[in-house]
């Protein structure tokens, strides 16, 4: 069976003829050296129709606890949004479906994975946040995956965020245990125009046998103020690309990533932080508690321009093993040409303190309990950096959930 047949209904001929040229990414290649796409590549792939929408009355039940009341919801079912389950914002933020013909900078290092996404492109949907808009709810945007075949689905959003504004917001990706695997691509393009102000959360939570890949692209304006959490917990393999440019001086970007995985799941971060203009700030700081044989890697790569005077860029990434099948692989990647720059990076990987397990013990908490309570802690310093208590509050409550699930197998 040849490539083109493993993926099956494209939408887009040209960019699926670049990605028939092209391939897929393999281990050769360095930005993937630690992932592998063959069990991926293997499987035939169908798009979506657009008809597979409706939803049992038991998932739609499942979907409304997923819905708080302190969020401003939007629920896309199989690649179409759901007017039941999706609120009514107009007066607060504009969304519309625009052009998809769009092109990517030659030498992106995900473009062999978006050749595929773009031939299988749904629509590319644009949100603008208005001059001095401040949206004081945070907005999700929740992806449901339903189908009953394995499919591929693709979406791109392109998010402005315009002068003074101000937006909290999720995007959350779910699917139902289905005897067949799904896949999906996400593309967000993020502007952050001058004094604007960004918290962007992705939790990504499908069903285990799902492939999970997100590009997230992002320019800072000039004091504009970023902060980004992913955080993953479902999928069998999950690969989340995140590009930062600094676009203007005096912005600050700080890079947050969590991921509780267990089983043979496997989980890769790559940051790209641009520093192309001085007098910047950004921090990142990425975690992953593992279990069973499940595989971590994370690449932080930091560029600071020659011209880019007065830079600061800190990186740490913190590994928790809870099994000796697990693995992590942390690679950081400083790039600096500027002379008046501060840069650092650190990384950990360890296991827990038998002391302090001993000390649950001593205590009549047993062994499972007190596993899963310093698993939370470890994890929770990561969520109390959202600043918004009902984004918290709900991050927490899904790491809860995820670790009530993972700990007894550990």
């Amino acid at each position: 069976m040849g490539l083109e047949e493993n993926f099956l209904n494209f939408k887009n001929k040209n960019a699926f003829e670049n990605f028939l040229a092209q391939g897929l990414p393999t281990r050769k290649d360095e930005a993937w050296k630690f992932t592998s796409l063959n069990e991926f590549k293997s499987r035939v792939w169908n798009s979506l129709d657009g008809t597979e929408t409706h939803l049992s009355h038991e998932q739609m039940q499942e979907l409304s606890r997923k819905l708080p009341s302190e969020f401003i919801n939007f629920v896309f079912v199989n690649g179409v949004l759901n007017q039941t389950l999706s609120d009514d914002s107009e007066s607060l933020l504009s969304i519309s479906e625009i052009s998809t013909e769009e092109t990517f900078a030659s030498g992106h290092i995900e473009q062999r994975l978006l050749n595929l996404a773009r031939a299988f492109l749904n629509k590319k949907v644009r949100i603008t946040i208005g001059k001095s808009r401040t949206i004081e709810k945070p907005v999700q945007i929740l992806f449901v995956q339903s189908s009953k075949n394995s499919v591929y689905s693709s979406e791109m959003f392109e998010i402005v965020l315009e002068q003074n504004s101000d937006l909290k917001l999720l995007v959350n990706t779910v699917s139902f245990i289905n005897a067949c695997a799904d896949a999906s691509n996400l593309q967000l393009k993020i502007n952050v125009e001058k004094d604007a102000r960004l918290t962007l959360v992705q939790l990504q939570n499908e069903d285990m046998q799902s492939y999970h890949f997100s590009q997230v692209e992002i320019s800072a304006a000039t004091s504009s103020n970023i902060t980004t959490f992913a955080m993953t917990l479902g999928n069998k393999l999950t690969r989340n690309y995140l590009s930062l440019k600094f676009a203007g001086e005096n912005a600050e970007a700080r890079v947050y990533g969590l991921g509780v995985i267990d089983g043979d799941q496997h989980l890769d971060n790559y940051t790209f932080i641009q520093h192309e203009i001085g007098h910047n700030q950004s921090v990142q700081h990425y975690k992953s508690i593992l279990s069973g044989s499940a595989h971590s890697v994370f690449r932080g790569r930091v560029w600071i321009a020659p011209n880019a005077q007065k830079a600061n860029s800190e990186q740490l990434n913190n590994n928790l093993l809870l099994t000796r099948t697990a693995q992590v692989e942390t690679i950081p990647q400083l790039e600096i040409f500027a002379d008046d720059v501060k840069a650092g990076h650190g990384a950990t990987v360890g296991q827990l303190n038998k002391d302090e397990i001993f000390y649950f013990l001593s205590r009549g908490i047993n062994q499972f309990e007190a596993v899963k309570m310093l698993s939370y802690g470890f994890a929770k310093e990561l969520i109390y950096k959202i600043e918004n208590v009902e984004m918290q509050k709900y991050l927490l409550a899904e790491l809860n959930l995820k670790l009530e699930k993972m700990v007894p197998n550990a």
